[in-house]
């Protein structure tokens, strides 16, 4: 998928914000109730800039996210392309150029300063995905007691895990049965 770095980072963003608040499980252990901090920490992913958080406002968009984004793992991308769709309108992503003092203009998909605006930058990043040759990099991680997604970035595409560390839990789970 050509993108630039913003649309890469959205992305990647749209993903951490499903996984926030749509995964049950979450390397092993029972997600977290997602507060403002977990919030602020994905959108620390696509600025620097200090920004207001209320997790409730982010709530129905991070699930829509997570539910459109856990089709394709299952190979539904018409599924998936129908949630993003419905979430695009819900949230009136337009495109506008934006950007702070003493910084480049970027592109935004809505308001910055609201949680719609965004969702709509995450939903407009996710339907980039859809309609991308990359959209089989979408996976869900194997580990047990995972329930997170993830974009394949290896270039053999054979990445099976969100994390080390569901990788490191799956290998010690596994050398136990077999010396048990």
């Amino acid at each position: 998928m050509e993108a630039t770095d913003h649309l890469k980072a959205s992305l990647v963003a749209a993903i951490a914000l499903g996984n926030t608040f749509g995964s049950a499980w979450r390397q092993g252990r029972p997600a977290a109730e997602p507060d403002a901090a977990a919030v602020h920490d994905v959108l620390r992913l696509t600025t620097n800039l200090p920004v207001e958080v209320d997790a409730a406002a982010f709530a129905s968009g991070g699930r829509r996210l997570y539910d459109a984004l856990g089709h394709l793992p299952e190979g539904e991308v018409d599924a998936a392309v129908q949630v993003v769709n419905e979430l695009l309108k819900a949230t009136k992503a337009a495109p506008q150029l934006t950007r702070q003092e003493n910084s480049p203009w970027h592109l935004h998909f809505g308001d910055p300063d609201e949680a719609t605006g965004w969702i709509a930058e995450f939903a407009t990043a996710t339907a980039m995905l859809l309609g991308s040759d990359d959209v089989h990099r979408l996976r869900r991680c194997e580990a047990t007691r995972c329930e997170d997604l993830f974009l394949d970035s290896t270039r053999s595409r054979t990445q099976r895990f969100c994390s080390a560390a569901c990788q490191n839990r799956t290998k010690v789970a596994a050398h136990r049965a077999r010396t048990a």
